[in-house]
């Protein structure tokens, strides 16, 4: 029997987070009763995430996440833990699925800005000089005392 890897059964690439900021949190009274972690984006695609935290999660969990990237803000977004795993620093790495069959998940909104966030993702990692760097005005620097010189 044909044995599928994990990357075979994906459906959608998955990109390094480039800046990509994640809030993850307990939905209802559990969020207040405890301490949401702090969580780093590790990686993205359109199905879900993956995050580091120092708190483990239960796999079946459900959580609500808030992504920043650039100037794309999601808010309230619905998943379930599908994978929590201890890494060797102590930490934890956790795997969100996104939950479209929520019906808020199912507006245009959320789609279209979750597609823009993989644009920028995918963008940065083919051309990653362009996030570190902004392009330089003519305003200022080098290019606009070249241009002055000649004026």
């Amino acid at each position: 029997m044909h044995e599928e890897t994990l990357a075979e059964r994906r459906k959608h690439p998955r990109y390094e987070h480039a800046g990509l900021l994640v809030t993850v949190a307990r939905p209802g009274i559990a969020g207040f009763l405890r301490v949401n972690p702090r969580g780093r984006c590790l990686d993205f695609c359109l199905a879900g995430l993956q995050f580091g935290s120092d708190q483990a999660f239960n796999p079946g969990e459900q959580v609500v996440l808030d992504l920043n990237v650039a100037d794309i803000q999601l808010s309230e977004l619905n998943g379930v833990v599908v994978t929590s795993t201890p890494e060797n620093t102590g930490t934890w790495c956790t795997g969100i699925r996104f939950c479209f069959d929520d019906r808020r998940m199912q507006r245009p909104l959320i789609t279209r800005s979750l597609l823009q966030i993989e644009d920028k993702l995918r963008s940065a990692a083919i051309y990653p000089h362009t996030d570190r760097q902004a392009p330089q005005s003519l305003d200022s620097g080098p290019a606009r005392q070249r241009y002055s010189r000649h004026q």
